[in-house]
């Protein structure tokens, strides 16, 4: 049975050092992984996206190189997605209505 996941970011103090969540407890960043704070950035779980170890894994490569000087950047896209049933599920890239509302055929 699956019941939902969510950030664990409940009493870590971030309201108190001035970084923002939303609603659901995720820290807000911007595109480069950045909180309200320059010199704290945030990746994975405890951010908007889905909640997969390959995403923080890339997310992490990104912020690193950011930090660097460097241009960081995740393609969402080619992060895949798995549901560990059986039979097990997966899938990666665009979904058909994601692909027909950007003009895809």
């Amino acid at each position: 049975m699956a019941t939902g996941r969510r950030p664990y970011t409940e009493g870590l103090g971030l309201e108190d050092m001035g970084i923002q969540t939303d609603k659901l407890g995720r820290i807000e960043v911007d595109e480069h992984f950045k909180t309200a704070v320059p010199s704290i950035y945030a990746i994975g779980d405890c951010i908007d996206g889905p909640m997969l170890a390959h995403k923080a894994e890339e997310e992490g490569i990104a912020a690193i190189e950011t930090i660097a000087g460097f241009a960081g950047h995740v393609n969402y896209d080619a992060i895949p997605g798995v549901i560990y049933t059986y039979p097990e599920v997966a899938s990666v890239g665009k979904t058909e209505e994601e692909l027909k509302e950007a003009g895809g055929e």
